[in-house]
């Protein structure tokens, strides 16, 4: 097998592409990072991912279009944030399992 050498701002990038697949697949399993976004969506829409969809229905009615496009860039920045900061969204999916899909990605192409 090939080894590679990254530099730390590589792989820095790898790990933010690698929890950004994890969290728009829902594949996020690292219970602090649940946690912390949990706290984060109560915190900027004001419900947590508990609530039943009624109940974020309802907020939501409440809302003006431009304070829900306000809340979620907020919520954007703040994970853009949380995706580089060192947590493992998914620590089950490895790094290499991650470049294994990135190469069969560029190979299909």
């Amino acid at each position: 097998m090939r080894q590679i050498q990254l530099s730390e701002e590589t792989f820095r990038k790898l790990v933010k592409l690698k929890n950004h697949y994890s969290f728009q697949n829902n594949r996020v399993t690292n219970p602090k990072v649940l946690k912390v976004l949990d706290e984060l969506k109560s915190k900027i829409f004001g419900y947590a991912s508990s609530a039943p969809p009624e109940e974020i229905e309802r907020i939501s009615n409440k809302k003006s279009r431009d304070q829900l496009e306000d809340e979620m860039e907020q919520f954007q920045r703040v994970l853009n944030d949380l995706l580089v900061s060192g947590y493992d969204f998914d620590p089950r999916y490895t790094i290499d399992e991650h470049i294994k899909k990135l190469m069969e990605t560029f190979e299909e192409r």
